[in-house]
């Protein structure tokens, strides 16, 4: 909800400028080169040495995901925008959906891993220190504003936010878009809690690998911390997770079936400018 974590550098980056509503998503693609380093340095304070070293690396990982993930992202689009098309697209349209960029979000995964493993690896003390420093702050801010209201209005705060992302898709919403949207907020009920929570649980076995980053065993470590998210999930989150992907599939699938002819065209223009934006991006080199 916040600055990408580490854990993400390409992972997350990609997959929030590949969902976002900003108008200017191939200007976004074009200059990830730059846009991951600088988001990198809200957690590390890199050196020289290790700025040149992580430079091509970056590069290579960006040419691979235009070259082959890239293509693939731009048919699940055309298939979003003909699912959308429909009626009524149902709730377990829209899960495969979800699925199928989850895959591709858990590809970007590997393809960075080695890559995170070594700079992580080689990393100073001090380095180590500001990242935990940067991580426990976000965890403060993210507590404050997510956790620390009463209930009552973590739901209305997350209604409100689930609203403002998909207008720039639908436009107006109606009163009973809004009302959809607020049920299904209440029925989240503490997902707040259980997200923060866990995601403090992969942290403490990030920094618990991260402080014997030394050991032979750290580039296993790493590869199922990033890899295998699923499995660091408390029993709590593991049993809430697919409920909640469930409930936003069934969101989606309801307001799509109340859109009005307009919310739809908005819908159908913005996507289409959306492929048409990334398929107009041109790899420097194909990945080998």
């Amino acid at each position: 909800m916040t600055r990408p974590y580490l854990k993400g550098l390409l992972l997350v980056l990609v997959a929030s400028l590949l969902l976002s509503a900003c108008s200017r998503i191939g200007l976004a693609y074009r200059n990830l080169d730059w846009l991951v380093p600088w988001r990198l340095n809200d957690y590390l304070n890199l050196n020289s040495e290790q700025q040149a070293w992580l430079k091509p690396r970056i590069q290579s990982h960006l040419t691979w995901h235009c070259s082959r993930e890239l293509p693939l992202t731009l048919d699940w689009l055309q298939r979003t925008q003909d699912l959308l098309a429909q009626p009524q697209p149902s709730s377990h349209q829209l899960a495969a959906q979800f699925a199928e960029f989850d895959v591709a979000l858990k590809r970007i995964a590997i393809e960075i891993t080695p890559t995170a493993s070594e700079l992580l690896q080689n990393l100073e003390p001090q380095q180590v220190a500001e990242l935990y420093t940067a991580l426990d702050e976000d965890n403060l801010e993210d507590r404050q504003d997510f956790l620390e209201p009463p209930l009552a209005t973590q739901i209305s705060e997350r209604a409100e936010r689930m609203a403002e992302r998909l207008r720039p898709w639908l436009g107006r919403l109606s009163p009973a878009q809004q009302a959809r949207i607020a049920q299904w907020s209440t029925d989240l009920g503490e997902q707040n809690r259980l997200w923060l929570d866990n995601r403090l649980r992969w942290q403490v076995a990030f920094r618990a690998a991260l402080d014997a980053r030394g050991s032979a065993d750290f580039p296993a470590s790493l590869t199922r911390l990033l890899q295998q998210r699923e499995a660091f999930y408390s029993a709590e989150y593991r049993a809430a997770y697919p409920h909640a992907r469930q409930a936003l599939a069934e969101l989606f699938s309801d307001l799509l079936s109340s859109a009005d002819s307009s919310q739809r065209e908005r819908l159908s223009h913005r996507l289409r400018d959306l492929r048409r934006d990334l398929s107009e991006q041109r790899c420097a080199a194909e990945a080998v």
